[in-house]
């Protein structure tokens, strides 16, 4: 048995474990309950997480502290003789756990701070903010019929900033969030006209000119002043810098991975840009990305794993630009930019297809399955079949690439040519997911088989729009007559107060609100005991006909780092493997 009390009386012998402002907590945290998930992930107690959330800040210069005590308490239990085994492995899961929170919040934190820095800018020219802090609680539908704005985008906006902690729910609306998240929405203003541009294009046009823009220089010195002084407010819940900060991280980071700057950032090296700007390096260190001028562990992690969300999110840019136009009832005809979707969709997608590929061949090892057609939808630039091709050649199988967006098609030809791509893919333009008879069309023309094809979707049914429960049942209904496997990952829909318990451990709250902003749709992970207006993927899919086998299925980590069983504790996302009737009536599944 492990005493948590002896394990603090060890530990706080070493002064730069107690010094840290935090040190207290995180001992606690530290020396706490941990144990090892059926899928052999670490995990805490439940008061050890809320100890985490409401005590330890833990975005940007905060975070890069929190990693340097794990490291030093790593570096401490090397030369620690008192304690046993059993208590070595606890204390590791526990630094594990804080190691990954603290990391995962510096990809998931920037992505919404970019959105609310927005938001809350749009909220205060016009009038919503000032509105809501003079009266401290509304009615989102009375109060926007008396501003004259939609009360539907008003609930949306209201909804994700009470999901990121500003906004308390009460019985009849909403109302300010007390203590310092409140005092941060006193700290809005609204942002200067010149500063409503895509960023990414400023730093992509800095980064490639060959010449120095005397005019771009001085805007973007101008955008990268961020406030000096720190006002935390005590908890998980950004603080006014940190917006600034997140809101400014997002696009340098997204511009600098379409420069291909971002692999060389390594942790421990110099930071290397072709043409610096006094602005970024005060920026970068003030994110907790720089230190002395070297890449530190957070930031290292933001250039490598950061640029998939942050890109994703970066897409939506025209809709936060026509904000206003939304709340008005007179916006429209506006998009996801999606070209840069594409290249952003590849990097958040390539962990769960290589999931996808590696369940697709133990599942034919397993039951003898063979196919002969492999189809990706919602193509991009093609990372599934990419790592299909690299398994199966040309000569075996007859590939086919699908997508709604030109952009994505004409990268994928780009990839083809490449020879990253197989020679004999065939492409279909206009294709929409949710239209199956569009592929289903394309394929007979062209004489190939749908049944037994194999499709793999990365995070693409989603994107239909409009989609009752009805209709994403009949959608997975034409493919599944068809007798097309299909293998297809998306993100768990996540409530208001999962979003809120879970603080930083996903980036869910700012792809919930974009993915509402563009009328598509996300669906929980599993079915509750109460009536949801949404049903899960899986049960669309086994209304269809389809039918889910969870052993070929992956779950990523669960949302909470403690020990809370399914459902309670979804998976962030859920790589789904489906067979149709016809073939789990053959194989007798």
């Amino acid at each position: 048995m492990i005493s948590a009390e002896r394990l603090r009386h060890v530990l706080a012998s070493q002064p730069s474990l107690v010094q840290h402002p935090q040190g207290q907590q995180l001992l606690a945290i530290a020396t706490g309950p941990t144990d090892l998930s059926s899928g052999g992930f670490p995990f805490i107690s439940q008061s050890s997480f809320e100890l985490f959330l409401e005590q330890v800040p833990h975005l940007f210069l905060q975070g890069q502290s929190i990693l340097d005590w794990v490291r030093e308490l790593d570096q401490a239990l090397a030369d620690q003789e008192e304690l046993s085994g059993e208590e070595i492995d606890s204390l590791a899961r526990a630094m594990k756990v804080i190691r990954t929170m603290v990391l995962t919040a510096a990809v998931t934190a920037p992505p919404d701070l970019w959105l609310l820095r927005q938001v809350l800018s749009v909220h205060q020219s016009e009038g919503i903010l000032p509105a809501l802090l003079q009266r401290g609680e509304v009615e989102p539908e009375a109060f926007a019929e008396e501003l004259g704005l939609q009360a539907a985008q008003l609930q949306m906006d209201f909804h994700f900033l009470h999901a990121r902690g500003y906004l308390q729910r009460t019985a009849t609306g909403f109302r300010v969030s007390a203590g310092g998240p409140g005092r941060v929405l006193r700290r809005v203003e609204a942002l200067p006209e010149s500063f409503r541009q895509d960023w990414v294009d400023v730093f992509c046009g800095w980064f490639q000119s060959e010449t120095e823009d005397p005019e771009s220089r001085g805007l973007l010195q101008s955008w990268l002043q961020i406030p000096e002084k720190p006002e935390p407010t005590g908890c998980w819940v950004a603080g006014w810098r940190q917006m600034e900060i997140g809101y400014r991280m997002l696009p340098l980071v997204v511009a600098m991975k379409a420069c291909n700057l971002c692999d060389r950032q390594q942790r421990g090296n110099s930071l290397s840009l072709p043409r610096p700007h006094p602005g970024i390096l005060p920026l970068l260190q003030a994110a907790g990305a720089l230190h002395g001028g070297k890449v530190t562990a957070l930031g290292a992690r933001m250039f490598s794993r950061g640029p998939g969300p942050y890109g994703i999110i970066a897409t939506y840019h025209p809709y936060l630009t026509h904000l206003e136009k939304l709340l008005r009832a007179d916006g429209g005809g506006f998009w996801v930019q999606r070209a840069a979707n594409v290249a952003a969709s590849q990097a958040a997608n390539q962990k769960s297809f290589t999931a996808a590929n590696d369940a697709l061949d133990r599942f034919c090892r397993e039951t003898g399955f063979r196919f002969k057609v492999f189809i990706e939808h919602a193509i991009g630039k093609g990372e599934a079949t990419r790592q299909r091709f690299v398994r199966s050649a040309e000569e075996e199988l007859q590939y086919v690439g699908a997508d709604l967006e030109d952009a994505s098609i004409d990268e994928a030809i780009k990839e083809q040519a490449a020879g990253r791509l197989p020679a004999n893919m065939r492409f279909l333009r206009k294709a929409d997911i949710g239209q199956p008879a569009l592929l289903l069309e394309f394929l007979a023309k062209h004489q190939i088989d749908a049944k037994d094809a194999v499709m793999m979707v990365g995070n693409g049914f989603h994107e239909i729009r409009d989609q009752s429960n009805e209709k994403m049942i009949e959608v997975f209904r034409e493919y599944q007559q068809a007798g097309i496997l299909l293998i297809f990952t998306e993100e768990s829909g996540l409530s208001d107060q999962e979003l809120l318990e879970t603080a930083w451990n996903t980036y869910h709250a700012g792809f919930r609100y974009v993915h509402e902003l563009s009328g598509q749709g996300l669906r929980p992970a599993w079915e509750s005991e109460t009536p949801q207006q949404r049903f899960s993927w899986a049960k669309c899919a086994s209304l269809a006909g389809y039918r889910p086998l969870d052993s070929f299925s992956r779950r990523s980590r669960r949302i909470f780092p403690v020990s809370k069983d399914h459902p309670q504790n979804p998976a962030i996302s859920v790589t789904h493997f489906c067979i149709p009737k016809e073939l789990a009536n053959r194989l007798g599944e």
